[in-house]
């Protein structure tokens, strides 16, 4: 019998595991958190019916108070003078869940499919034998497998120590990776509701990334994130700022409180070795413009698990065909994504106002955070755009590059030539934007 060894109890390591085990596989999953500890105290949108058939349950199943839907959103410039308002209706409105739940119900479906999960155990390294990933070093030992699935998240050990000859990148750059602390807050109840609930704030105090200001029925959910790490000092200042126009909130934190750190990028290009895979944000599985990966992390668990069953042996070349695919359906809409997301965030904030007030960012392109902001779309609105050109011809730039980059994502080499890869790859990174 096979071993899998999945390094983290993330989103989609998760379901690659349980895929695996109740195909057969003996699957181990090393978490260095405690069982209590797991998932952020905050909550995440993502398609309910996709966890639904992934744990192969209906959505009538998933626990009372868990998720609720989110209210209608204002997009807020940079100086504040305007607001794109995004109403939902039946169709579309948005449902989001708390973190805890979503994790206990991924955890409960793989340990019912045989699963073994092992927490409070650091993984340090992998172990590599003749180029080939055999194992990990962990803080109770060396443990062997056949194959190791890599959901240790951003700043991965696993991904950081892999032999150079893997070419796999190591680190995220500057502009990767989004730095956010989140904390529910109690409401004053005797507040009004305000008329747009959730509000979104670009370039908020001028500074690179965004603030939220969600409230809620019983609470207010504040986001503060940059591209650059935060501290509390920051936090406190922000959160003071949100309290001069939004007095309704108290002191008193009910949930969260706590830092993250979410990948903002498109997906590595390359992200199996021999006997290694990444999945989830130890391959910056997410949306860049909003920070979004569990769509993208479930669906690659089970991309992955299809490849792996497949496998005569876990060869790099057999392995392929998971870091093909994924790149086909889903990392190509991301790179295409990144070059939006990093054009906005290579022009100064008062760009950002201007394209806000001359409507060249509207409701339709935030709606599908940049999904439906295409070239011809921005191109209609040249007219207007066009009153400040650098400004302007920075957005179609980073489309431009990023439909570029999409493009090489979708047409990845069909079975696996290092000399291929390599030339595919560099013409992947020749269309990045840059982030001053």
């Amino acid at each position: 019998m096979k071993r899998i060894i999945v390094v983290g109890a993330g989103h989609g390591g998760i379901i690659a595991a349980a895929k695996l085990a109740k195909n057969g596989f003996d699957v181990t999953v090393f978490e260095k958190k405690k069982r209590e500890e797991l998932g952020h105290d905050w909550e995440d949108r993502f398609t309910f019916s996709l966890l639904a058939r992934l744990i192969e349950k209906s959505e009538k199943d998933f626990p009372d108070g868990c998720w609720r839907y989110r209210g209608d959103c204002a997009f807020v410039s940079p100086a504040k003078r305007k607001k794109v308002i995004i109403n939902y209706n039946a169709d579309n409105r948005q449902k989001i869940m708390w973190r805890v739940p979503l994790l206990n119900m991924l955890i409960d479906y793989a340990e019912k499919c045989g699963v073994n999960f092992i927490y409070s155990t650091e993984v340090y390294s992998p172990v590599i034998d003749k180029n080939f990933v055999t194992g990990i070093v962990t803080s109770d030992g060396v443990v062997s497998g056949d194959m190791v699935i890599d959901a240790a998240g951003a700043f991965s050990p696993i991904r950081k120590n892999l032999p150079d000859s893997a070419e796999i990148e190591k680190s995220p750059r500057r502009g990767d990776l989004f730095y956010a602390y989140r904390a529910y807050y109690k409401r004053d109840t005797e507040a009004k509701m305000p008329e747009v609930p959730f509000e979104v704030y670009m370039y908020h105090e001028g500074e690179k990334g965004l603030s939220w200001f969600c409230t809620n029925d019983d609470n207010v959910d504040i986001l503060i994130g940059r591209i650059d790490p935060i501290n509390d000092n920051k936090v406190k200042e922000q959160v003071e700022i949100f309290r001069e126009s939004h007095p309704w909130f108290t002191d008193e934190i009910l949930h969260g409180g706590n830092y993250g750190v979410i990948p903002v990028r498109r997906p590595l290009s390359l992200m199996v070795y021999n006997g290694y895979a990444a999945v989830g944000d130890s391959a910056f599985m997410t949306t860049p413009m909003n920070g979004m990966g569990i769509d993208l992390s479930l669906l690659a668990g089970e991309l992955l698990a299809n490849t792996i069953k497949k496998a005569s042996d876990f060869s790099r070349e057999n392995l392929w065909e998971y870091n093909r695919e994924f790149h086909k359906l889903y990392g190509g809409e991301t790179a295409k994504n990144e070059g939006l997301k990093n054009s906005i965030l290579s022009i100064p904030s008062e760009g950002v106002d201007f394209l806000f007030e001359n409507d060249v960012i509207q409701s339709s392109d935030l709606a599908g955070a940049g999904k439906n902001t295409n070239i011809s779309a921005l191109l209609g609105k040249a007219a207007r755009g066009m009153k400040n050109p650098p400004f302007f011809l920075a957005i179609i730039n980073g489309l431009i590059q990023g439909g570029r980059a999409a493009s090489t994502y979708k047409n990845a080499p069909e079975k696996f030539d290092i000399l291929k890869i390599r030339k595919w790859s560099k013409k992947i990174e020749s269309f990045d934007v840059k982030i001053p």
